[in-house]
């Protein structure tokens, strides 16, 4: 299976934020990227979250997520967007795919030998869901590890693993999920993993630790050529 990946293009319309974050662009780049994925003929295309930054009303971020939209409708590709904590600041999950569009849920994907499996991290340690106006990114917890050891469970091959915020140990903790070694430790009980491929962290890195290699990819909205083919 051949995967076209790319995170954090953070597209709104200022020009630059954060010093270092050209988010006016990263449509551009976006259209770049799915004609590569397109020209690689990628089976499968995933953003690894924070497609969209917030902006000064709602309803230009609606509008900024409805261009997004019009561009993946061009390409016929399987997509799935993970949703980042900017993308859950500025939407709900309900309206957020309501407006980009359901069939770009992030749905797990069971073949015979592979599996894709996706985690929404964008919840507080209390367990609840990020919501529209919130704006904690360094609270981020998983709160479903019984569920996600049954769905690893069902996998009869290989199983890799798609998030945004990370679990890799060797980044900086304030990116990390709260519970990171829980779910790896979850991850290595099941004896399926191979990979986990993340976003969140700007700078991006990669690691292996225990069996399973730990994938985290440079945002688009700060480096330009930031989309990626891997074979799995």
């Amino acid at each position: 299976m051949r995967l076209g990946i790319f995170t954090d293009s953070h597209y709104s319309s200022k020009d630059v934020t954060c010093n270092v974050r050209y988010n006016s662009r990263s449509l551009c780049k976006i259209k770049e990227a799915f004609e590569y994925f397109s020209e690689q003929k990628c089976d499968h295309v995933i953003c690894l979250g924070d497609l969209i930054d917030k902006e000064d009303s709602h309803e230009k971020e609606i509008e900024n997520l409805k261009s997004v939209s019009r561009v993946f409708s061009e390409y016929d590709m399987r997509i799935s967007v993970v949703m980042g904590n900017h993308d859950a600041f500025a939407f709900d999950v309900d309206e957020f795919f309501s407006v980009l569009g359901e069939k770009y849920i992030p749905v797990d994907l069971f073949t015979e030998n592979t599996a894709l499996i996706f985690i929404d991290a964008c919840h507080f340690k209390t367990g609840e869901h990020y919501k529209r106006g919130d704006s904690d990114w360094t609270d981020t917890y998983y709160p479903h590890t019984d569920d996600l050891r049954a769905r690893l469970a069902r996998v009869q091959g290989d199983a890799y693993v798609f998030l945004h915020q990370v679990i890799d140990p060797e980044i900086r903790a304030d990116h990390r999920l709260y519970n990171d070694a829980e779910i790896r430790a979850v991850l290595e009980e099941s004896k399926k993993v191979r990979a986990v491929f993340e976003g969140h962290y700007h700078e991006g890195h990669d690691s292996r630790l225990n069996g399973i290699r730990y994938t985290t990819f440079p945002a688009m909205c700060e480096k330009d050529d930031a989309y990626y083919v891997t074979e799995i």
